[in-house]
């Protein structure tokens, strides 16, 4: 796993010495850090971590979330098992600001309290690549990019012809899952179609330690598609989507512990779009559209949101070292909530940018970005971000940036029932990073990165729960440690470290957020056809809400997890797993009063045709 799991530095440059004169290779290409959509991460400054299937696979992680959690700079806080809620915090800010986009279609929640992605309903099986871009991006991806952006492909076509992959699996709480993948991929066209249904008979969501027996299930299932044809040497179309509904049993109230409540939730996506190649510049045109729906069984409660974007992109070569990328979009979205009372809202945003990418010699790429978003009720805003990526040796890089962000208000924010304050005005965000990064040779290397972002004005709640602002800075700052480094050609170590501080206004650290987070990790080929991956996390000094009295802070407790896999190869298109999760059965919480998996035990079969 080259990208995303990696030793720390101390493991890495220890290493170094053994490793100097292995072959350099170049990276691997960046779809999210710009707006050309092909970049070597070499020549990008922006800290981005590349996933593809293969890593995934080898993680054995079926839980999107879980793995996620592992990865340098961003922690889970999740309310229960898988389908539960869970966040994803990104270098200690909200996952509400975090943008996330499945297959180029923005999948922020408009009627969610916070405007933020559900990964506790996602799995792993239809996925063929994770991006994951830090820092501010509002400069190239408007609103809500205050932290990142968390770019998820569902699988494609790699190889010429049609394929046929199928996965299953079984294991602890009752669970089950399959997918089914079928690719094709010509001279004009690559298309796939992906099938997957996950089953979780769940334990309960409320802490069992605190005496709760209510056994909390999931089920999904999903169907996703992308697919594109060239008519024509210059003109390509294309078509990407999914569908998904769930079914989920949570826990709540106060007193906080077992309750009846279930929800069902429908999510659909859409994208198209055109390309046209004109010489030295290329034109795309595309469009896309989102809507979610949650309805809640007992309560009766019931919240939809939609929203429908437009977005044109230019490439111009002005020369071999110099690429301009320009546009405008279009976004519009609304929300309808159906509790005691009824709200809904609408807004919209038009935004027009230009973006830089300057080789300025074989060692220094610069890029330079500029975005304007008017914004239907606060009017104009603008960010900008700089960035440079410098090689003073073949295997050494330099990364450096500088960004401006913003968050406008979501429309639950604006207008949900008791909570809701019009008079709120956009968040707005500077972000600062500076990384290096050494070659081993091969896929071994050790990277560490310093961050540090202020947000004016953040969005919070009075003591009657009503959305605030809250004047002054909030700060998040810290340290990203990450490498990997080969033992030998059969096995590797690696692993992550990385510390956060973030703070509000008053000084007073942010919930949820873990100080210290450390995955250390090895991968072994032990005997033909069989290999091992395995990975201790230790997170440390979190804080949070008490669920019974809602006193803050608390401290959470430590934890330790230990996860392991065997694979098995029973030819060239199939192979057979057994995982553990949780070896040591440790009991903890990501979420103050919301229970975790005891040791699991799951058996899996992946088969191509």
């Amino acid at each position: 796993m080259k990208s995303l799991l990696a030793t720390t530095a101390t493991l890495a440059l220890a290493a170094s010495a053994l490793t100097a004169q292995e072959a350099y290779e170049l990276d691997t290409i960046t779809v999210t850090a710009d707006l050309s959509g092909e970049t070597e991460t070499e020549r990008t400054g922006a800290t981005v971590e590349v996933t593809t299937r293969e890593e995934l696979e080898t993680a054995g992680d079926d839980d999107l979330a879980t793995y996620l959690s592992r990865q340098p700079g961003l922690s889970l806080a999740a309310a229960g098992g898988p389908g539960g809620l869970a966040d994803i915090r990104m270098r200690g800010l909200h996952q509400k600001y975090v943008k996330v986009q499945i297959d180029g279609i923005d999948v922020l929640d408009p009627s969610s309290p916070s405007p933020s992605y559900d990964f506790g309903l996602m799995g792993t099986s239809g996925l063929g690549r994770i991006e994951v871009l830090k820092g501010s991006q509002s400069a190239q991806y408007g609103s809500s990019a205050v932290a990142g952006v968390i770019s998820l492909q569902s699988r494609r076509a790699t190889e010429e012809g049609t394929h046929v992959y199928l996965e299953g699996e079984v294991g602890s709480f009752d669970s089950f899952g399959t997918s089914a993948t079928i690719t094709s991929k010509g001279a004009r066209h690559n298309f796939a179609v992906t099938l997957a249904r996950l089953e979780f008979g769940g334990f309960s969501s409320a802490d069992e330690n605190d005496g709760n027996t209510e056994a909390d299930g999931f089920s999904s299932l999903r169907l996703s598609f992308n697919g594109e044809y060239a008519l024509s040497d210059a003109l390509t179309i294309g078509l990407a989507g999914f569908a998904e509904k769930s079914t989920v049993a949570i826990d709540g109230g106060f007193p906080f512990g077992d309750t009846d409540e279930e929800t069902d939730g429908t999510s659909n996506g859409l994208r198209a779009f055109a390309r046209y190649e004109a010489g030295a510049v290329t034109h795309q045109f595309e469009a896309t559209y989102y809507d979610i729906e949650r309805d809640y069984a007992v309560s009766g409660n019931h919240y939809e949101g939609e929203r429908q974007g437009l977005r044109y992109l230019g490439q111009a070569t002005l020369s071999p070292a110099v690429q301009l990328n320009f546009g405008a979009d279009y976004t519009e979205e609304e929300f309808a909530s159906a509790t005691f009372i009824t709200a809904e809202g609408k807004q919209n945003t038009t935004g027009v940018f230009a973006e830089v990418n300057w080789a300025a010699s074989s060692q220094l790429d610069l890029s330079a970005a500029l975005r304007h978003d008017a914004h239907n009720r606060f009017g104009g805003h603008t960010t900008g971000r700089l960035a440079l990526a410098w090689r003073p040796q073949e295997d050494l890089i330099l990364r450096a940036s500088l960004a401006t962000g913003f968050r406008a208000p979501s429309l639950y924010e604006l207008y949900a029932p008791f909570y809701g304050n019009d008079t709120l005005t956009p968040e707005t965000s500077r972000s600062a990073e500076l990384g290096v990064e050494k070659r081993l040779g091969g896929d071994d290397f050790v990277k560490a990165t310093l961050f540090y972002t202020e947000v004016e004005d953040l969005i919070g709640s009075d003591a009657a729960f009503v959305y605030t602002q809250i004047p002054g800075t909030s700060v998040a700052k810290g340290l990203e440690l990450s490498g990997r480094v080969a033992l030998s050609d059969k096995a590797a170590l690696f692993g992550a470290y990385t510390y956060t501080e973030s703070e509000d206004p008053d000084g007073e650290r942010q919930l949820r957020v873990p100080r210290h987070d450390l995955v250390l990790g090895v991968e072994a080929d032990f005997a033909p056809r069989w290999s091992f991956s395995g990975e201790v996390q230790h997170v440390a000094d979190v804080l949070d809400v008490d669920a019974q009295t809602f006193v803050r802070p608390i401290e959470g407790d430590d934890y330790t997890l230990v996860n392991a896999m065997v694979t098995y190869e029973i030819n060239d298109g199939a192979e057979a797993y057994f995982r553990i999760e949780n070896l040591t059965d440790a009991e903890y919480q990501t979420v103050n009063g919301y229970g975790q998996a005891d040791r699991a035990f799951y058996v899996g079969l992946r088969a191509k045709f």
